[in-house]
């Protein structure tokens, strides 16, 4: 029954095309998408080493901020280590006054020691390494160039896009929860690279909300849209951006920011991804949190059996197929893409009796 629910969500998308025309689709629709491809999302294994997080709060300025970007970054690193599993050696946290709690082994958040938390990732992380980086604070615009607030000198955009073209067989996730940080969309785009900030462009320069909701989406876990125990990066942004959406209705302010999401390498991010813009993809396969149930190891189950490790490996690439599928519909006539979808719903549900039968031996 699960595998009828592409054919329900692709005539709700024929639908809200026709009814509503070309243009952003219905938050509702993007949530329900979301759910979907959430059910193909392949685990990642974040119990190892070959995950790696650098967690950035930048100068505050004032007693107000100095509170909020230590709880957003210190959080956000707990949330790796305790919940995420990742190894503690492979979490780095750069805060404006690391002795507030010396226990975390904080570094201070200066342009050096970012700069060294670069060289270290770039030792370290091997070629099919997964690296998470995460700017939280204050940000600016200025002589034509992006710049995160450090103690001391800043770090622009461009050095940054230095610094992560030194990953270029590894996924990068950057996440720049910063005011001006929509320049960096067009900036820091490439391949296997998510980038999320918190802005549409860099002249959104008031202080930004994203960051709070995005580690409120991770440490609540209260993005898992489809309850099953994990949070993808691409939930976790559409909880983000749903709620600072929100929270300026709710005041009945207008909205100072506007989040993006850029994951196709093309530049160009979108505020609500979806097959219709070509954003999202790869974000909804990364998953940021998982229950112990959900990171199961299918090979463990499979240990010695290696027709059910075979069925395993069929069924993750078939998941992925019909991710991709979804995202090539524009390109496709609907005859092709029905036919497509088909086929890959069919050797899908053939592949889960496979491996179902096969369990029971």
């Amino acid at each position: 029954m699960k595998n009828c629910r592409f054919l329900i969500l692709d005539c709700r998308l024929r639908n809200q095309t026709r009814r509503h025309g070309p243009g952003p689709a219905p938050l509702g629709l993007l949530i329900a998408l979301c759910t979907m491809l959430g059910d193909l999302s392949t685990s990642l294994s974040l119990a190892d080493s070959s995950s790696h997080a650098l967690i950035v709060s930048s100068i505050s300025g004032n007693e107000e901020f100095r509170e909020k970007f230590w709880n957003w970054s210190t959080q956000l690193a707990q949330t790796f280590t305790q919940e995420l599993n990742f190894s503690r050696e492979n979490v780095s946290l750069l805060v404006e006054d690391p002795a507030k709690d010396s226990s975390l082994g904080a570094a201070k958040a200066t342009k050096a020691e970012l700069l060294k938390a670069f060289d270290s990732l770039a030792s370290r992380a091997k070629a099919t390494d997964q690296i998470f980086v995460f700017l939280l604070g204050h940000g600016s615009f200025d002589n034509g160039d992006y710049r995160f607030n450090l103690v001391g000198p800043d770090i622009t955009g461009s050095e940054l896009k230095t610094q992560l073209n030194r990953f270029p067989t590894q996924e990068v996730i950057l996440v720049c929860a910063t005011p001006c940080s929509g320049i960096l969309t067009k900036m820091l785009s490439g391949k296997n690279r998510v980038v999320i900030t918190a802005t549409k462009n860099e002249f959104e320069n008031n202080n930004t909300q994203f960051a709070q909701f995005f580690v409120e989406a991770l440490v609540k876990k209260a993005a898992d849209v489809d309850k099953n125990g994990s949070v993808s990066l691409l939930e976790a942004y559409l909880y983000a951006a749903k709620a600072v959406e929100s929270s300026y209705k709710e005041r009945g302010l207008l909205a100072t920011e506007h989040p993006l999401m850029e994951d196709n390498g093309d530049g160009v991010g979108a505020s609500w991804p979806s097959p219709a813009n070509g954003e999202g993809l790869l974000a909804s396969k990364i998953l940021l949190g998982a229950s112990p149930a959900a990171i199961a190891s299918e090979d463990g189950k499979a240990a010695g059996n290696s027709e059910l490790q075979a069925m395993y490996a069929n069924k993750r690439k078939l998941e992925s197929d019909i991710q991709d599928l979804k995202y090539k519909k524009a390109s496709l006539s609907d005859a092709e893409y029905n036919r497509g979808l088909e086929a890959l719903l069919v050797e899908l549900a053939r592949t889960n009796q496979k491996i179902k039968s096969l369990e029971k031996k």
